[in-house]
Parts: C-alpha cells; sequence; structure tokens
C-alpha cells in the first residue's frame, strides 16, 4: 500500500513538473507574440502618422504629397514611393550606406521596419540607369512586406505601375516588367549609370530569371527600377525583387 502511495505521489509531481514546464512555454511564447504585435502596431502608428500629416487624398488614392516639408526636417528624403491600391506607400530616403536606414525611421530613430531607401550608390535624383531601392518584408504586409503578390502575374496587371515623387513635386512613373527571386551576388543589384554593353548583359540576366510571360522589357536605355526585399524564409543570400521601366513624368497619378 505505501509503495503503491509513492508510485501515485512520484506521478502527481511529475504531472505537476510537467504543467509548471507547459505553462511557462505557454507564457513565453505568449509574450514573444504580443511583443511582436505590439512591434507591428509601432510600425503601423508611426508611419499612419506620417501619411496623415504628409499626404493628401482625393478619392481613396493620393493627389500630392508635401514632399518639401519633409525635406525640411530630414534632407536624406529623396522621394515618396507609391504603387496604387496596395500598402506600398512611404516615404523614400537615402543614408550614407545601406546600413543606416535598415532600422531607423525617418526621425532617424530606431524602428524594427526600418525605412524605405535608395542603395546608397545611386544618385540621389534617381537619374541612373539603374535604381535600386531596399524595404523590410514585414509579416504584416507593412514597408515591402506585400512584393510577393506581385510573382502572380494577374497581381501585376491589376497594379501596373510603381510611382516615385520626387522633390519637384512630379512623379516618376515606372511600368513593372519583371519578378523573380535574385541571388545578392549573380548581378541583380549591380548600380550603373550608364554603358550600353553593361545595360545589354543585365537585359539578358533579367530575361533569364523573369517569371512574367506577357511584360515588355526596356529598351533603347529605359531606366531601370529595382525593389528589393527579404524573402520568406530570410535566406541571406536571396531577395524577391520586382522590377520596372521608366515611361514618363507625370504631375498626378492615373
Amino acid at each position: 500500500m505505501e509503495e503503491k502511495q509513492k508510485k501515485t505521489g512520484l506521478k502527481k509531481n511529475i504531472y505537476t513538473v510537467l504543467m509548471i514546464v507547459c505553462v511557462a512555454v505557454f507564457l513565453f511564447a505568449l509574450y514573444k507574440v504580443v511583443g511582436i504585435l505590439l512591434d507591428y502596431k509601432e510600425i503601423d502608428d508611426y508611419y499612419d502618422g506620417i501619411k496623415e500629416e504628409y499626404v493628401v487624398e482625393d478619392d481613396g488614392g493620393i493627389s500630392y504629397i508635401k514632399l518639401a516639408e519633409l525635406i525640411k526636417k530630414n534632407i536624406d528624403v529623396k522621394g515618396w514611393i507609391y504603387i496604387k491600391d496596395t500598402d506600398i506607400s512611404y516615404p523614400l530616403l537615402q543614408g550614407p550606406d545601406n546600413q543606416y536606414y535598415l532600422y531607423r525611421n525617418y526621425d532617424k530613430q530606431y524602428l524594427g521596419a526600418g525605412s524605405i531607401f535608395l542603395e546608397a550608390l545611386n544618385s540621389g535624383d534617381m537619374s541612373d540607369l539603374h535604381t535600386v531601392i531596399y524595404g523590410h518584408n514585414m509579416h504584416n504586409g507593412a514597408m515591402f512586406g506585400t512584393l510577393d503578390k506581385f510573382f502572380e502575374e494577374s497581381y501585376r496587371d491589376e497594379h501596373p505601375y510603381v510611382y516615385i515623387m520626387l522633390p519637384d513635386g512630379k512623379w516618376n512613373k515606372y511600368e513593372i516588367f519583371a519578378a523573380y527571386t535574385a541571388d545578392i551576388e549573380d548581378g541583380t543589384f549591380t548600380v550603373f549609370a550608364e554603358g550600353e554593353t553593361e545595360y545589354n548583359k543585365y537585359l539578358d540576366l533579367i530575361k533569364e530569371k523573369n517569371i512574367y510571360k506577357n511584360t515588355s522589357a526596356p529598351e533603347d536605355g529605359e531606366q531601370i527600377l529595382t525593389l528589393s526585399t527579404c524573402t520568406e524564409d530570410s535566406n541571406d543570400y536571396k531577395r524577391n525583387v520586382l522590377q520596372a521601366k521608366f515611361i514618363e513624368r507625370t504631375e498626378k497619378i492615373e
């Protein structure tokens, strides 16, 4: 009888320990989830505040950005990037290197989502033959977290243009023509200002990788814009990219 009681007591103790471990694991997981949700809320609140202050909307779309006011507060602001009917609508910054705005916001303070920013080697006026723009792939869809949607050509067809407002108040309009996953060392992120040979080699590289079947590649030296973000598995050597070609300068979003 005594032996049976000991075994019963031992089982209860083991059960109690297991319950404590399970509760501890649950509370830790809950803590992490709540932390992530709070981080996402901080990101959304921050950028919602910027849009509320500097973006003028008309019929649900952007009609104007108070870009001059943004630049007065931070001269690293080079423009505003926007894709109609998507979550992509952010100030565009450029730091002294590609790390500066990786985890800094427009106010130069720490923010997990960082900023959307230009490649440091590019000209800040978007005049290079190839311009690269980076942004985090946030799981709540913020920043460049929705670029993977463009891997469906039908989604691209519904959202064919990237717009970038420059300091003169006009928009650069780009037509999206390519999407694919790139290796960071395969030449996709080569920055060049001019050169027909280099340009044509780059077009060949895109042609090999592009998943779209019904888009028109750039020609006659049309400027190329590359949007880059991490892949879903956060592979250090892979990036999802969306590429567009310059079409025109315009005073309004169409």
